[in-house]
């Protein structure tokens, strides 16, 4: 078999291994910092930036937890100053939580760290890994939005 007709869970298994390599050496490169933000709420926060305004029970069934334990997560990163809750102006029992600019200033300096994480690790490879990379990424990229 060559590498060009990998089966997909080849595939599936070679990109879940660089991104536990990444996830790993981002943990452990002092450049690349998630503080003050846990693992979970940087998952919500990546998940408001795509739903911004949405209320807490649709926020807990996309990230596929309970309600209690959204509103916790969202509690901590609101503490951090990068959510707030307001009231739904359609419906007066209902919060919105959304992105505040500290929130989408954290999530830019977090990717401008990776990427300034990966480039070495990615200007190493020929130029023709380089560009399937990147055509293999776009199209990953692509499929998952896709398939939400």
């Amino acid at each position: 078999m060559t590498r060009h007709s990998a089966l997909p869970t080849q595939a599936a298994e070679a990109a879940g291994h660089a991104l536990d390599l990444m996830e790993e050496r981002w943990a452990n490169t002092p450049e690349v910092n998630i503080a003050p933000l846990s693992p979970s709420q940087l998952r919500v926060l990546y998940t408001l930036e795509d739903h911004d305004g949405t209320n807490l029970r649709t926020l807990a069934r996309t990230l596929s937890i309970t309600s209690a334990a959204v509103s916790q997560l969202c509690d901590r990163i609101e503490a951090a100053g990068f959510l707030e809750r307001v009231p739904n102006p359609h419906n007066r029992r209902e919060v919105q939580v959304q992105l505040t600019g500290s929130g989408r200033t954290y999530l830019e300096r977090l990717r401008s760290e990776r990427r300034q994480a990966l480039t070495p690790i990615i200007e190493a490879l020929p130029s023709h890994d380089r560009a399937a990379l990147l055509d293999g990424l776009t199209a990953l990229a692509a499929a998952t939005t896709v398939a939400r």
